[in-house]
């Protein structure tokens, strides 16, 4: 009875491991797709409605990572100095390889500079790119994320096995 329930606590634990390993690709994802849609609803308040970026992003709601990068560019842009602001200024992710961090950083220094028809060339340029790592976090998160479960829960079985 008590391997039992050791061996249900292992494949348990095991399968936690695997969910907890997939997090990098979930967050991937969740950024990407956040990313995409505030590129998309940017560039219709450029085409539109033009008001202040505070005042835009105040309209909507983001959630974990990408929420984190907004609150630090701002905060950033009430504390900028003559000097341009690096990546380095905002958080590191573990989960952005350095050519998304490149795009990332891009993106941000060319927020709210210049006129709105460079801003509108630019950021409509960038929507492909964007469409893109979305789609490709996506097809990871499918591919990876399901996959660290299954091998975090086949472990557990094997040590189960061995164990009995």
């Amino acid at each position: 009875m008590l391997k039992f329930f050791l061996g249900i606590a292992i494949v348990g634990f095991t399968s936690f491991c695997g969910y907890l390993l997939a997090k990098k690709y979930r967050q991937r994802k969740a950024f990407f797709s956040q990313f995409k849609e505030f590129n998309e609803r940017f560039l219709s308040e450029i085409s539109y409605y033009r008001r202040p970026i505070r005042e835009f992003t105040a309209r909507y709601a983001y959630k974990g990572e990408f929420n984190t990068l907004l609150e630090d560019f701002f905060h950033s842009l009430s504390e900028r100095t003559s000097q341009a602001r690096s990546f380095t200024d905002f958080p590191t992710y573990g989960f952005l390889t350095a050519e998304e961090k490149r795009v990332v950083e891009d993106y941000f220094l060319m927020l709210g500079k210049g006129d709105s028809a460079s801003q509108k060339g630019y950021f409509s340029a960038v929507k492909e790119p964007l469409s893109k790592l979305q789609t490709q976090s996506e097809t990871a998160c499918k591919k990876y994320g399901d996959l660290y479960i299954k091998i975090g829960f086949l472990c557990g079985l094997l040590i189960l096995i061995l164990i009995v």
